[in-house]
């Protein structure tokens, strides 16, 4: 099961009520309460923000305004693809978010579908051949309904890296938190991820064991 930012801890009664709610219901009350706590942080604290890039779609949570360069991607079959870095620094703590834009790539025949399909798994194995890493955890991952998948890594310096790989519309995304040995993971970015449509609406799906998806409303705004 996916982590969750911290909540207050719930028994009896309460515990029957929080089972009623759905997945996305539960995010939803984990992220607020994760905000209400970051209002009580110490003032040295970096400050927590919503940063979101409408031209490629997403929104994040970062302890600050990203730095932003253009790189290039080599996707599964060759394929050098044009991408974005944003980056953030937080004294020993660093979080990045990648956007790879396939859609500047002419996607023909089965390779070419293939290349975008198999986007998430590639980048998950270029993460497990880092020299020197145990991998702690390894499994699928969703956001919003949106599929990908989690890799937590314990680095040769006990440093703590935790990726999340979403791919949607073409675009996948790879976000990546750093933080010392000792620290806390940084939950409360990798799963403030939200992606728009064209129209920069937020998605969010219903999705069934098939993988059919249906569009729904945000109940988050």
């Amino acid at each position: 099961m996916k982590n969750v930012p911290p909540t207050l801890a719930i028994t009896g009664h309460g515990a029957t009520e929080t089972q009623r709610l759905s997945k996305r219901a539960f995010l939803c009350v984990s992220v607020a309460l994760w905000l209400v706590g970051a209002l009580v942080a110490p003032a040295s604290a970096a400050d927590w923000t919503e940063f979101v890039d409408k031209a490629e779609r997403f929104g994040v949570n970062l302890p600050g305004k990203p730095d932003v360069r253009d790189i290039t991607f080599t996707s599964w079959r060759g394929a050098v693809v044009p991408a974005k870095v944003y980056t953030v620094k937080d004294g020993p703590r660093s979080y990045s978010v990648t956007v790879v834009n396939y859609e500047t790539v002419a996607v023909t025949g089965v390779a070419g579908v293939t290349d975008v399909l198999g986007s998430i798994a590639w980048a998950a194995w270029n993460v497990r051949k880092r020299p020197g890493i145990e991998i702690t955890y390894d499994a699928y991952t969703e956001a919003d309904h949106i599929e990908g998948h989690e890799i937590y890594l314990v680095n040769p310096d006990k440093s703590r890296t935790n990726i999340g790989i979403f791919l949607h519309a073409s675009r996948l995304y790879i976000l990546e938190a750093n933080v010392p040995a000792g620290s806390p993971p940084a939950l409360q970015f990798q799963q403030s991820l939200y992606i728009f449509d064209e129209q920069g609406v937020r998605v969010r799906y219903e999705i069934d064991v098939n993988r059919t998806r249906k569009r729904v409303p945000d109940t988050c705004q």
